[in-house]
């Protein structure tokens, strides 16, 4: 089910994702709401499973310095129970299923190479699994989720004029 937003709603979603620990009061100032009108909204997006609040850990700076995507195709039968075992391993950061020449995509981030080798090896031996291709990651230019609330009022008419 997907949740209708008015502008008010992306601008404070805007407003969470420069900041996710900005206080509802700074938010209600920089959008022109009540602080409780931030609050309540907010409320309604999490509850609607719309918006989680989260802090971003770099793994380089914690030791995991390899990343790697692992395109993997399997039996279309085995694909529901292959995704269960994947999501539940600690070294997977994202799975998602595919349609085109791979079933699934996980990301990976491990200490090491010979870490990535295990998590390989393991995904290898799922029931199903046909083939795996491990991508690895040399330098990320770019990681964010901004924007993904849609442009506001002001966004829009620069976009129209």
């Amino acid at each position: 089910m997907q949740t209708e937003f008015d502008d008010t709603d992306r601008a404070i979603l805007r407003e969470l994702q420069e900041d996710g620990r900005r206080s509802f009061r700074a938010i209600a100032r920089s959008v022109g709401v009540s602080e409780g009108t931030v609050r309540t909204r907010v409320r309604r997006i999490e509850d609607a499973g719309a918006l989680r609040i989260l802090a971003f850990v770099d793994p380089s700076r914690l030791g995991h310095s390899v990343l790697a995507g692992v395109l993997v195709r399997c039996e279309a039968s085995s694909l529901d129970a292959f995704t269960e075992i994947v999501v539940a391993m600690p070294e997977v950061t994202y799975a998602s299923s595919l349609l085109g020449r791979a079933d699934c995509y996980i990301q990976v981030i491990c200490a090491d190479n010979d870490a990535l080798w295990d998590v390989v090896r393991r995904v290898r031996a799922i029931s199903g699994v046909l083939e795996t291709e491990t991508l690895l990651e040399m330098q990320v230019h770019k990681f964010t989720y901004r924007d993904v609330a849609g442009p506001g009022a002001a966004d829009q008419a620069r976009q129209s004029a």
